[in-house]
């Protein structure tokens, strides 16, 4: 879609290359969102190709992933074959877009718009990513994953605030996983979303939910649950009155198909 109110359209080498932050800017990485809709409320865009973050790069301390890190990127890496949970990423890139979008779409850009149906958000906080923010200063800020959405469409980013990169531990990559979401259609909005890990080493098993919520949930268990178990601790830790409510699905649904989910991730994993 063509965005006519757009002025000014602006291409860094670097952050500190741009003036102040004003009203009706905004970030343009992949831009499949940002195109697909009318944005009255945007003057100007800041193309960030230029910049230089596209980086995905292992090291002995895990995974980095850069800004404009497409998910192309990501499907192509040619990852540890001890990093289990890798395919939980690959899963969250497969149910977001089509390939034509997957080579242009971002992964930072899916966590930025902080929509409900995010597939990379409950990866990202199963796995204890965390994310560098940069001010256009150039000072940086590292939070976790389970901070930086606090509701639907809102984060803590800052004004002119940009998600450098996020950070996978390699500690956690080596988890077993699934993902599992579900829809009331084929190409529909998620209903709920499950993706579950399981820490052998400690015993834990992790649980993160999104799709059915406003922001992802993380769900923990300090052993295998039983179903019985599973579902108590689904209750007590998010109460059903969290889960979104709308013509989509009822709360009371959302909520019985995420401990479904749950109980069958449960089975592949432990």
């Amino acid at each position: 879609m063509d965005l006519h109110n757009i002025e000014t359209y602006l291409k860094p080498n670097h952050i500190r290359d741009l003036p102040p932050w004003e009203t009706g800017w905004a970030w343009l990485a992949g831009g499949t969102w940002l195109f697909s809709e009318a944005q009255p409320e945007l003057t100007t865009l800041v193309d960030m190709q230029m910049l230089g973050w596209n980086e995905l790069e292992e090291d002995e301390n895990g995974l980095l992933i850069g800004a404009t890190c497409t998910m192309s990127q990501l499907l192509a890496f040619n990852y540890p074959p001890q990093w289990q949970a890798f395919k939980a990423l690959c899963s969250a890139a497969h149910e977001l877009a089509s390939f034509k979008v997957q080579n242009t779409a971002t992964i930072v850009g899916n966590l930025c718009l902080a929509l409900p149906a995010s597939t990379f958000a409950p990866v990202m906080l199963v796995l204890n990513a965390h994310y560098e923010l940069q001010s256009l200063s150039g000072d940086r800020r590292i939070v976790s994953a389970s901070d930086f959405q606090t509701g639907a469409k809102q984060t803590i980013l800052r004004h002119g605030e940009v998600v450098r990169s996020i950070r996978i531990p390699a500690t956690t990559l080596q988890w077993p996983v699934s993902y599992r979401r579900i829809c009331v259609a084929t190409a529909g909005i998620a209903v709920s979303i499950v993706v579950a890990a399981h820490d052998i080493k400690n015993g834990t098993v992790r649980f993160g939910i999104g799709g059915c919520l406003p922001h992802p949930e993380l769900v923990t268990f300090a052993d295998p649950p039983t179903s019985l178990d599973l579902r108590d601790g689904l209750a007590r830790q998010i109460p059903i009155d969290c889960f979104i409510d709308d013509e989509t699905a009822s709360a009371r649904y959302r909520h019985h198909v995420t401990a479904v989910l749950m109980e069958r991730s449960l089975q592949e994993i432990c």
